[in-house]
């Protein structure tokens, strides 16, 4: 089955919605008490466990299959629930709710409890989880408490995997001469031409950032690489350092990785911050320096201007150069310089990227109707190098016309080479996002590929769905605004992307990339994407 190694996600959401509404119904039910605070407990035992159990399942097939588990008896015991809160609320409207309370819920004079049985549905839900409990003793799994954001920490080996350096072969980039150019001259337009500088001069920032933001696998790093290594950059700034940053942003590490950067040479940290800071500005004192931090993901800005003021010593006309998926860290981090917004490749620019590696050495025989099927594969790629790079490579291995027939009906997702080296890429990025955000994204699968959807009918859908943190609900925030403060997240985190605009530059609706709209259907699960759809069925226009 593809995407094996992510359909478990989203039991972590599932449970934090059902413990609320269960410790609720306790204090409502008669008869059914104990059942429920068994129910209680159980689910907030799990909980505990739950993040390492999702960090755990990316390599261990059969933690995989336990929350698969999981997760269906969390959706049968949601049901439950729901169906348990449904009847409380009716009984409750009937009559004097103090005194009728949920009493004879479960007595047989009560019709509908009667037929629906609902004690024994919650023994039974009890049961099932008993079961998987017993089963969770096996993995070893340590006790995690939860939080809104569940952030996998990254193995040690698995980062270095991701570090990246400043070296790049420029000969096999294709597609990003203007982009490249464009950065340059962001880098280097605002720098003084004398020793003594003028008015002007003086009024502007004396170290500038430069952000480039996009999703992942879109070359972000790639584009920073290429500037980096550009023949008048190298001339006009004295000093170049390249550091990877990645989600873990300690202030500290960063300084001495500049210093590593600065020194070529590895560096012990004195025991003093202070110190510390000192021997950066030393370095940097009165030289034109260009700071690459590559994949940055904080947005503490408390934490971000701690950076910065450790690295004001340089001389006039420095420039940072950050790399990020979110435009909520770019927005932070921004001076006098807009963000640059890294957009798609276009299919030819995939096609060429794909050509290269497809009829190398050793790969398939360059033909009319082989180059006709391979740009038709490119389709596929939407846009994004990284795709066109592994599509390529999987071309040169399968490179009789037969397999590229079968390789344009794939998902680039569901291949080998795409789950090993994509979904890796896409995933961090849903990680990131908070409980009720993985929710929102992945009820956007609903809707086919490239479907244009309307912002009002998604946000309200959202709200329908019960998706939304309730409890940030106040007289001056509207249920309504936190979904829109939910849908804007999404586009900044590049899971949604603009379609079309209103006057003032609001979004009226948006799309879905292709290969994140594949990561959107694999969150979601095969039970879930059809309860989904099932239950939007009958929300859901002929265009939304």
């Amino acid at each position: 089955m593809a995407f094996e190694g992510i359909v478990a996600n989203g039991v972590t959401e599932i449970l934090k919605k059902l413990v609320p509404v269960v410790a609720r119904e306790i204090s409502l039910a008669r008869g059914v008490e104990d059942d429920l605070k068994k129910l209680q407990d159980t689910l907030e035992m799990i909980l505990l466990v739950i993040a390492d159990a999702e960090r755990k399942q990316i390599n261990d097939a059969a933690v995989r299959l336990w929350l698969r588990r999981l997760k269906d008896v969390a959706y049968d015991a949601e049901d439950v629930m729901h169906e348990f809160s449904y009847e409380t609320m009716r009984r409750c409207e009937r009559g004097n709710r103090l005194r009728i309370k949920a009493r004879d819920f479960v007595s047989s004079n009560n019709p509908l409890a009667f037929r629906f049985k609902m004690p024994g549905k919650i023994k039974h839900i009890n049961q099932r989880l008993a079961e998987i409990t017993e089963d969770m003793s096996r993995f070893h799994l340590q006790t995690t408490p939860a939080s809104n954001t569940v952030t996998l920490p990254v193995e040690n080996s698995e980062h270095r995997s991701r570090e990246t350096a400043s070296c790049i072969n420029e000969s096999n980039i294709i597609g990003r001469e203007d982009e490249k150019e464009k950065i340059v001259n962001m880098l280097t337009k605002v720098i003084p031409s004398s020793a003594t500088p003028s008015a002007s001069d003086r009024n502007t920032e004396k170290v500038s950032v430069v952000s480039i933001v996009g999703m992942g696998g879109l070359g972000k790093t790639t584009l920073a690489q290429l500037v980096y290594n550009d023949e008048m950059v190298n001339k006009l700034f004295e000093l170049k350092l390249w550091v990877h940053v990645s989600q873990e942003f300690d202030v500290e590490k960063l300084l001495i990785k500049i210093m590593e950067s600065s020194t070529e040479n590895k560096f012990d940290s004195p025991s003093n911050f202070a110190v510390l800071v000192s021997k950066v500005q030393e370095q940097l004192n009165g030289k034109r320096y260009l700071l690459v931090l590559d994949d940055l993901w904080n947005e503490d800005a408390v934490q971000w201007e701690r950076l910065c003021s450790a690295l004001l010593d340089g001389a006039q006309g420095s420039k940072i150069l950050i790399t990020t998926r979110k435009t909520q860290v770019a927005d932070m981090v921004k001076g006098s310089i807009p963000p640059y917004k890294l957009e798609k490749l276009q299919d030819d620019e995939c096609w060429c990227i794909m050509e290269k590696r497809a009829f190398s050495p050793g790969g398939a025989v360059k033909t009319p109707t082989m180059t006709s099927i391979g740009k038709g594969i490119a389709k596929k790629c939407s846009g994004v190098p990284l795709a066109a790079k592994i599509l390529g490579g999987l071309m040169r291995l399968k490179n009789k016309e037969g397999d590229w027939l079968s390789i344009q009906e794939l998902d680039v997702l569901s291949t080998r080479e795409g789950q090993s080296e994509i979904i890796p890429i896409l995933k961090l990025s849903y990680d990131n996002l908070s409980s009720e955000l993985k929710q929102c994204f992945s009820y956007c699968s609903i809707f086919p590929k490239g479907w244009e959807i309307n912002r009002v009918t998604l946000v309200q859908l959202w709200i329908a769905e019960g998706f939304l943190d309730s409890g940030n609900v106040g007289s001056r925030r509207s249920i309504e605004d936190i979904a829109d403060e939910y849908f804007d997240s999404l586009v900044s985190s590049s899971f949604l992307d603009g379609a079309k605009w209103s006057i003032l530059g609001d979004i009226k609706t948006c799309k879905v990339h292709d290969l994140v709209h594949d990561l959107a259907k694999a969150v979601a699960g095969d039970q879930e994407l059809a309860s989904l759809k099932e239950s939007s069925e009958c929300e859901r226009p002929g265009r939304c």
